[in-house]
């Protein structure tokens, strides 16, 4: 409620109801609004816990608030590579599912991105060279993989403290599953204004608010498992941010189809995650048999702790 009470402002009273009048500001404003969860979600761990003396000082001059930091440690493990390397692999294999579907095909000549009466012949041939499909993929992954675990891993972080730390530690009774899709529709719903304003789906605003909630419950099986994996949050904020900076390889490399088809957050994307949890859930079932899928939160958080 407080991140749409904030749009609202933005939007109405701001202005930033076209975000290609001002891009700057809107990107300020989306920017922004990833950090609120993380902002909402401290503020009520603070006046949801009775404060208390630090260990050590002898009194209460000095408090400690005693937020929950379980999902905060930072200790890297295999899955963090894991959640780091997988959304190149799902964006690639969405562009293949997506030049299957009708009126879609891998778009191999980009000449026409280039705008021909803004540049001379020489820099023209020059662009074509770097809009080379080969090099273009290739460039936007290494690029990718720096951005996502880094600044956007950090702007992602603001959202998934409030999702996959300060909600996962409420679900703690809720089994996997419905933990993955509460949270789901929680952080889909969450971008309602975003879509609006034609955030993922320019062509169909209010459809696409429908569509950000199905790619949110299922992307959300796949953070939620490497969270509880890692138990700690940190591999869901290196996912998120890396299928951020490589998400928009689809739009280059598809020529046809329309917003609700294409890239991750459209069907061709919805078919490829699926067979990701789907891979997932054999792997964790039968291969490391931790059951991830079958627990309650607190049982996976739990395990190896006590």
């Amino acid at each position: 409620m407080v991140s749409w009470v904030y749009a609202a402002i933005m939007i109405f009273g701001v202005g930033i109801i076209n975000p290609a009048d001002n891009p700057m500001m809107y990107t300020i404003f989306a920017s922004s609004y990833m950090l609120l969860p993380l902002i909402c979600a401290v503020v009520l761990q603070i006046i949801g816990k009775e404060p208390e003396p630090v260990e050590g000082t002898g009194g209460f001059d000095k408090l400690n608030l005693r937020m929950k930091t379980g999902l905060l440690r930072f200790k890297i493990k295999f899955s963090w590579l894991v959640a780091w390397i997988l959304p190149v692999a799902i964006v690639l294999l969405t562009i293949f599912v997506n030049s299957l579907l009708p009126n879609c095909e891998f778009n191999t000549d980009m000449s026409s991105l280039i705008p021909a009466d803004q540049v001379t012949e020489e820099q023209k041939e020059m662009l074509g060279m770097m809009m080379n499909p080969t090099f273009l993929i290739v460039t936007t992954i290494i690029s990718g993989l720096f951005a996502g675990a880094t600044i956007n891993a950090l702007f992602a972080f603001g959202e998934e403290y409030g999702w996959r730390n300060y909600l996962v530690d409420a679900l703690r009774e809720k089994k996997f599953v419905f933990a993955s899709i509460f949270i789901g529709i929680v952080w889909g719903l969450w971008h309602f204004p975003l879509i609006l304003l034609g955030h993922n789906y320019p062509q169909h605003s209010v459809a696409g608010v429908f569509m950000m909630v199905i790619f949110c419950v299922l992307a959300s099986f796949v953070e939620l498992y490497f969270v509880l994996k890692a138990k700690s949050v940190y591999p869901a904020a290196i996912f998120h941010g890396t299928i951020n900076a490589v998400a928009g390889l689809n739009v280059l490399l598809i020529k046809g189809g329309n917003d609700l088809l294409n890239g991750a957050c459209g069907l061709s994307g919805f078919i490829v995650i699926t067979i990701v949890i789907a891979i997932i859930y054999v792997f964790d079932k039968y291969v490391c048999k931790d059951n991830i899928f079958s627990k309650t939160i607190g049982e996976v958080l739990d395990d190896g702790e006590r």
